[in-house]
């Protein structure tokens, strides 16, 4: 392996690539939050800082709030769609009419 591409996959550059999108497609967003057979509605507010990204979710069924997080390394999006590999969860954004 090069060592571009090892560069590549350091946690600062992962971040230089998904931040943005992250902030544009979650951040005080609605999301699907799923967890194995746990799924929920929430809105999404992301914190995001070097060692990866903290999701507070303020669940809409009840008056609650938690968090998920995900270190860079093993952050997965696609699209509307974040997820952190080996950690299980994974948020979808959704629009309000759904």
């Amino acid at each position: 392996m090069s060592d571009a591409s090892e560069n590549k996959r350091t946690p600062e550059a992962i971040r230089a690539d998904l931040e943005d999108h992250l902030m544009k497609t979650f951040h005080e967003q609605r999301v699907l939050f799923e967890e194995g057979r746990i799924r929920f509605p929430a809105t999404a507010r992301l914190d995001c800082d070097e060692w990866g990204v903290h999701v507070h979710l303020d669940l809409e069924i009840e008056d609650k709030t938690f968090t998920v997080t995900g270190a860079w390394e093993v952050l997965v999006a696609r699209g509307p769609r974040l997820g952190a590999a080996y950690v299980g969860w994974s948020i979808t954004a959704i629009s309000n009419e759904d």
